[in-house]
C-alpha cells in the first residue's frame, strides 16, 4: 500500500516537473518569437528609414539638378538668338519709323559704317558674318584703312599703338574681326597683306568708292541703325548719289567697340517728282522741244535750255515732289550731252544753290573733269553731274535750284541741262 501511494506521488511530482519545464520551454520559444518579431521590426524600420533617406537623397538629387537645370535653361534665355536677314529688315524697318538720335558713339558708329558699301549690300540685304571671305576681305581692307588712316575714333577703340608699318599679329586681327562684324573663322583672303605672322593694311586701287553720307542715327535696346544716301565717287567723273544704304549694329558690351556690325541692305530709288518748271525756256527749232519736262524724262540726249538774254545765271529751275518727304539733296546733269558737238556748242551751268523751303539751303558746283570729243551721251552725263547737298535732311515738297554761274558755249551762250533728281 506504500509503496503503491508512494509511486503515485513520484508519477505526480514527474508530471509538474515535465509541465514547468514545457512551460519554460514555451516560454523561451515565445521569447524568441517575440525577440524575431522586434528584430524584424527593427530591421523593417530600418529599411524603411533608409528607404526615406533614399528617397530625400534623391528628392535633394532631384531638386539640385532641377535647379540646375532652370538655372541653364535661364542662362540660355538671357542670350537672344541670332536674327535671320529678314529679322534683321523688319528691325531696319522699325527703326526707321523713329525719330533720329545722335548718342555719345555717333563718331565711332559713322567710321565702322564707312567701311560698309553698296558692293557690299545687295539689294535683299546681308549678314556680315555669312558673307563670302571674298567680300570680308574687302571690309577688312576697309576697315584697317579707317583704322591708321583717318578713323581716331577706331583708331583709339581697337589699338592706339598698332603700327601700320609693322603690321597687326594675327591672333589680335582675329579678336578685332570678331568684334567688328562676328568673325568666327578669320582666313585672310587673297589679297590680304600677310607677312611675319602680321597683317599689314592694303589699299585698292582705280575703282569707284562707295560711301554712306550725311548718315542719320536710330536707335532702340539692343540695336543702331545708321542710314542715309549712298554715293559713288570717282577720280574721272561726277560723283554720283547710287541709292540709299542702312547699316545695323547690335549693341555688345563683349566687343571692344560696344558694337558688332550686324547687317547692311541697299535700298534704289529716288523722291517722286510730279512735275518740273523753269523761268525760262528757249523756243522749239525744227520741232526739237527745250522744254523743263526734258529734265525729267530719263534721257541724257534730250534737255531744257534757258531762253533769257546771257549765260543763264540767276535762272531757276522748281521741281515739285510727288508728296511732302525728306530729302537730302539734288543732282543735276548740266551742259547739251547728246554729244560732244552739242555739248560744246552751247552753255554749261557750273554753279547752283537750291532751296529746299523752311530756311534748308544748300550749294553746289560742277567739278572739271576731262571731257573727249569721243564721248557720247553717257560718258559726258558722267562727267557732268552735280550734287547740291544739305549736311541732314529737309522735309519738303519742292525744291528750286537757281543757276549761280555758267559758262557760254563755242557757239551759242543758251545754258542746258538734261536730267535732274531728288533724292
Amino acid at each position: 500500500m506504500r509503496k503503491t501511494l508512494l509511486a503515485i506521488i513520484i508519477c505526480l511530482i514527474d508530471a509538474v516537473l515535465i509541465a514547468g519545464c514545457g512551460a519554460a520551454a514555451g516560454g523561451n520559444d515565445t521569447a524568441k518569437t517575440e525577440a524575431a518579431g522586434e528584430d524584424a521590426k527593427t530591421a523593417e524600420d530600418s529599411e524603411e528609414e533608409t528607404e526615406t533617406s533614399d528617397d530625400e537623397d534623391t528628392q535633394k538629387t532631384s531638386g539640385k539638378e532641377s535647379k540646375k537645370n532652370t538655372s541653364e535653361e535661364t542662362k540660355e534665355a538671357e542670350v537672344p538668338a541670332a536674327l535671320t536677314g529678314s529679322e534683321c529688315g523688319d528691325e531696319v524697318e522699325k527703326l526707321l519709323q523713329t525719330e533720329p538720335v545722335t548718342p555719345d558713339n555717333a563718331e565711332l558708329l559713322s567710321e565702322m559704317a564707312y567701311c560698309v558699301t553698296s558692293l557690299w549690300i545687295d539689294d535683299p540685304g546681308v549678314i556680315f558674318s555669312e558673307m563670302d571671305n571674298d567680300q570680308k576681305e574687302r571690309l577688312r581692307m576697309k576697315f584697317f584703312d579707317k583704322i591708321f588712316y583717318g578713323g581716331p575714333e577706331l583708331k583709339k577703340a581697337t589699338a592706339d599703338d598698332f603700327d601700320p608699318e609693322a603690321g597687326v599679329p594675327l591672333e589680335d586681327c582675329e579678336s578685332i574681326f570678331k568684334d567688328a562684324y562676328g568673325e568666327d573663322d578669320f582666313v585672310p583672303g587673297e589679297y590680304e597683306d600677310v607677312r611675319d605672322g602680321c597683317l599689314f593694311p592694303t589699299f585698292g586701287a582705280g575703282d569707284a568708292i562707295h560711301v554712306i553720307e550725311h548718315m542719320q542715327i536710330f536707335e532702340d535696346d539692343d540695336y543702331y541703325l545708321l542710314s542715309g544716301p549712298i554715293i559713288s565717287i570717282s577720280d574721272t567723273e561726277g560723283d554720283l548719289f547710287d541709292g540709299y544704304g542702312d547699316v545695323l549694329f547690335k549693341k555688345n558690351p563683349d566687343s571692344r567697340y560696344g558694337v558688332t556690325l550686324l547687317y547692311g541692305r541697299y535700298r534704289e530709288g529716288t523722291a517722286g517728282i510730279s512735275s518740273v518748271e523753269a523761268s525760262s525756256t528757249l523756243p522749239a527749232s525744227k520741232d526739237k522741244s527745250y522744254a523743263a519736262e526734258n529734265l525729267i524724262d530719263g534721257d541724257y540726249t534730250t534737255v531744257w535750255a534757258e531762253g533769257a538774254s546771257g549765260d543763264g545765271t540767276g535762272e531757276t529751275i522748281t521741281i515739285h515732289l510727288d508728296k511732302e518727304q525728306p530729302v537730302y539733296g539734288v543732282q543735276i546733269v548740266c551742259g547739251y550731252t547728246a554729244g560732244y558737238k552739242q555739248y560744246n556748242d552751247n552753255g554749261v551751268p557750273t554753279e547752283f544753290k537750291a532751296d529746299f523751303g523752311n530756311g534748308a539751303s544748300a550749294e553746289g558746283s560742277l567739278e572739271d573733269y576731262y571731257i573727249s570729243e569721243s564721248y557720247g551721251s553717257e560718258d559726258l552725263a558722267a562727267s557732268s553731274r552735280c550734287r547740291i547737298e544739305l549736311d541732314k535732311p529737309a522735309t519738303t515738297d519742292t525744291v528750286t535750284l537757281t543757276i549761280t554761274g555758267a559758262r557760254s558755249g563755242a557757239k551759242y551762250d543758251d545754258t542746258c541741262a538734261s536730267e535732274v533728281w531728288v533724292y
